[in-house]
């Protein structure tokens, strides 16, 4: 009664992201689609929506300049993105997905289990910590006592920890 049945369990070894296996490995690209989408809520509130739709429609512009710019990561701002479509409109959303120029690298992204290559990690982080070292110049200019800066220092670490060490990293 205590066994596991173990025959299907080293069949996909190879398949895995970080020893985790993905739900949608082996499932059609429509078949992920719809799956995705039923993951996600848009918010009831207007107001929240139209935040959400503004703030994925700059990533979708930041993933449009990584197309053309070396090193500057375009999954990553497709992600950010797709999140913010999910919480706004299940239209944007489903256009995200099915985008001839994003649509398979997003769709890569669910597959592979929510992972990112390991060089957007690290641009990703980057951006965290320059970003956080700039608000923290600029704080302690304006004459913050200290508390600004390390708030937003806790928050950066957390950052970095979370996209280095939580976020499952492709090959």
């Amino acid at each position: 009664m205590g066994e596991v049945d173990a025959s299907n369990s080293s069949a996909d070894a190879g398949e895995s992201v970080d020893g985790l296996e993905s739900p949608f490995l082996h499932l059609a690209e429509e078949e992920i689609i719809q799956r995705v989408l039923g993951e996600h809520k848009p918010s009831r509130n207007p107001f929240v929506r139209g935040l959400w739709i503004v703030i994925g429609s700059l990533a979708v512009v930041f993933a449009v300049i990584g197309i053309f710019v070396p090193g500057w990561p375009t999954t990553s701002w497709l992600v950010l993105s797709a999140y913010c479509y999910a919480r706004s409109s299940r239209k944007m959303f489903k256009w995200l997905l099915t985008n001839r120029m994003f649509g398979a690298g997003l769709l890569e992204y669910y597959r592979t289990g929510k992972s990112l290559p390991f060089h957007s990690k690290v641009v990703i982080a980057g951006i965290i910590c320059i970003a956080s070292f700039a608000s923290i110049w600029v704080i302690t200019k304006a004459g913050d006592p200290g508390f600004g800066q390390t708030l937003i220092a806790l928050i950066a670490i957390i950052g970095v920890w979370w996209v280095g060490w939580k976020v499952p990293t492709t090959a």
